[in-house]
């Protein structure tokens, strides 16, 4: 569950409703119509499985330090989404930052907004290639949000549609835990991709940077 201040009054829904989809559950999908959570959780389509490798812009955002600070804070969604096709059309991930990437699977994020995979490097040298690579596109994108240096790498798999309780919480993570015991934890990820997006049910692929392919 969400840490909460002392005398500080919960929100109705966690952070990932309304700003992914809406609370009426209209754009879920019945994955788990059969759990006892059916009616907490929705599942994403796996088209949408991602890692991000670096947080852009998000439309609802738009205040310093979320949005290019060489661009007006009010200017057009697809401005911006321009400005970074651009600068990124002839991006030369180099030799020290082509793929592939060695990741391996280091367990699931707490059940705060919803069910995240953790994902980290092989080795200490492959995470900080990764991070080398996220400080070179801040730099080209002139975005570098607060959270830069923090923000982990993780592949969202569905999100909370109501706050879990105490038990609630236990159960699921129970049954994470379960499964983590017995998937596989070493994967490869090919070049990255700029991508678009209206919500996280899709993420439509603009090009491969460094001209690579999947």
């Amino acid at each position: 569950m969400a840490h909460l201040q002392p005398h500080v009054e919960r929100p109705q829904y966690p952070a990932g409703v309304p700003s992914k989809f809406a609370p009426d559950g209209a754009a879920l999908c019945d994955k788990l119509a059969a759990s006892k959570f059916a009616s907490l959780i929705t599942l994403l389509p796996p088209t949408s499985f991602h890692m991000t490798v670096f947080e852009g812009v998000c439309d609802q955002v738009r205040k310093p330090g979320y949005w290019p600070s060489n661009l007006s804070l009010d200017a057009p969604l697809e401005e911006c989404n321009s400005k970074f096709e651009k600068a990124l059309v002839a991006f030369d991930l180099g030799d020290e930052h082509a793929p592939p990437y060695k990741m391996t699977v280091r367990g699931f994020d707490p059940l705060e907004i919803g069910i995240g995979v953790r994902l980290d490097g092989r080795t200490p040298a492959e995470t900080e290639r990764l991070r080398c690579l996220r400080n070179r596109l801040a730099d080209k994108l002139n975005i570098r949000h607060p959270i830069h240096d923090g923000y982990g790498f993780h592949l969202s798999v569905a999100y909370l549609l109501r706050h879990l309780t105490d038990e609630q919480n236990r159960e699921l993570e129970a049954l994470l835990l379960s499964h983590f015991e017995e998937m596989p934890k070493s994967f490869e990820l090919s070049a990255p991709e700029f991508c678009t997006f209206k919500n996280m049910f899709a993420f439509k692929r603009v090009f491969f940077l460094g001209g690579g392919s999947n």
